[in-house]
């Protein structure tokens, strides 16, 4: 059953690398590095965002995110190893994602407002000066949380591998598993078509805003 399209698996490996890539880069103090592969992520994130609603079933937020009691109902069951097969997110992977769609936007989005206090300015701080020198506080700040979120969710991986035995890595590199039950991704060559320009678009903006940001205000 094919579980994930394509334009999500795409976007969810460029993610992860875009990350790693701008956490290594902050590191290293380079700016334009980072600049560039944080802008990547706030690209990225805006278009999880609209496939959330135009997506295949399984990349559809009303799919994936359900109440309270069912979160913790599956989370009971995960303990029991009683899941079965789902295909997409389950109901604790659904509010998982949310998450890091969450935390990866805040930090994307703070970062373009940021500043250095010395030569380098987010591609937005021109817009809210004001509040330029909370969003770099704000931007520092959250880093260790999105490490936190990245183990958790590397730790889930293990957890459903090792306790549940589902590995769901070559899902999201292939497609496709055998699960029979929940929302597939399968979609139409035109749909799919619709995803990549949507991403491309996305991360064109996201550049974009790169080149016309202005060397002072």
């Amino acid at each position: 059953m094919v579980v994930w399209d394509l334009p999500l698996r795409i976007y969810h490996w460029l993610l992860m690398l875009c990350v790693i890539l701008a956490f290594i880069t902050s590191e290293w103090d380079d700016r334009s590095f980072h600049q560039f592969f944080g802008m990547s992520v706030l690209g990225l994130c805006c278009f999880r965002i609209i496939w959330g609603f135009i997506g295949s079933p399984s990349a559809k937020f009303v799919n994936f995110v359900k109440p309270p009691r069912i979160f913790f109902s599956y989370l009971i069951r995960m303990i029991k190893r009683d899941t079965g097969t789902m295909a997409g997110h389950s109901p604790v992977g659904g509010w998982a994602s949310i998450v890091l769609i969450f935390i990866t936007s805040w930090l994307a989005l703070t970062g373009s407002l940021s500043n250095d206090d010395i030569l380098f300015d987010g591609p937005f701080a021109h817009l809210l000066p004001s509040l330029s020198d909370l969003a770099s506080e704000l931007h520092e700040n959250t880093k260790l949380i999105l490490i936190g979120v990245v183990l958790m969710h590397l730790g889930a991986l293990f957890f459903y591998r090792f306790w549940l035995g589902k590995n769901l890595v070559p899902a999201m590199i292939q497609g496709s598993r055998d699960d029979k039950t929940g929302p597939g991704g399968k979609i139409s060559l035109l749909h799919t078509a619709l995803g990549l320009g949507v991403l491309v678009c996305c991360l064109a903006a996201a550049y974009f805003a790169i080149l016309i940001k202005p060397s002072f205000f």
